[in-house]
């Protein structure tokens, strides 16, 4: 449901932060496009990457103090050898399953204006391009998560909106969905994000 009349009908607006909120309910799909991603795996080595994809938001609760959001989806693809279509390899960021992430939010920072907090558990993917098949998965610590942050929101559902990786982010090898904590395999450095709500 992502109709304008449904984004911004029905929640209330903290301190009347950024015009109408979308309702209860409302499923939102972003795209999503980080480009220079710095991050360094044992398998690969230090790399700079661009992801392309996507995130599901939907709204879970709302009151004076802003939104609580849950997120359903995520995924992002990067390309480690574009100029080589048919060979090299992908590394996908995806949202996990196997742990439990605290819901995302829309709130009022303290020092005044409006934040958005996405609370992410991930897996990546390390992916032969010539025949899809899984070369190795990393995932993070499952008693942490990543927080992409915006400081500067200036409309909900997002356009053109900046979220940044709040703080760098460990990756461990992973295996039958299971986080091997005694073996690090890489790091997720930072994550610069331009977020678009899909139409």
């Amino acid at each position: 449901m992502t109709d304008s009349t449904a984004e911004h009908v029905g929640s209330p607006d903290p301190g009347g932060m950024i015009g109408g909120l979308p309702p209860i309910g409302v499923d939102i799909p972003c795209g999503m496009y980080a480009a220079d991603v710095p991050l360094e795996l044992n398998i690969l080595g230090t790399l700079t990457l661009d992801f392309r994809g996507g995130i599901n938001v939907c709204v879970r609760t709302s009151n004076t103090e802003g939104l609580v959001l849950e997120i359903q989806g995520f995924r992002v693809e990067a390309d480690t050898s574009p100029s080589t279509p048919g060979a090299g390899t992908l590394l996908a960021l995806a949202m996990s399953n196997a742990t439990i992430t605290p819901l995302s939010v829309l709130q009022i920072r303290e020092a005044g204006g409006p934040e958005l907090l996405l609370h992410l558990s991930l897996t990546a993917e390390v992916i032969d391009k010539a025949t899809g098949e899984t070369i190795t998965t990393l995932a993070t610590d499952p008693t942490k998560y990543a927080t992409l942050r915006a400081t500067n929101l200036t409309s909900f559902p997002p356009a053109d909106q900046l979220c940044t990786l709040q703080e760098p982010v460990r990756l461990y090898a992973s295996q039958d969905g299971t986080t091997q904590m005694d073996n690090p395999a890489g790091e997720l450095r930072a994550f610069d994000v331009i977020v678009n709500q899909s139409l």
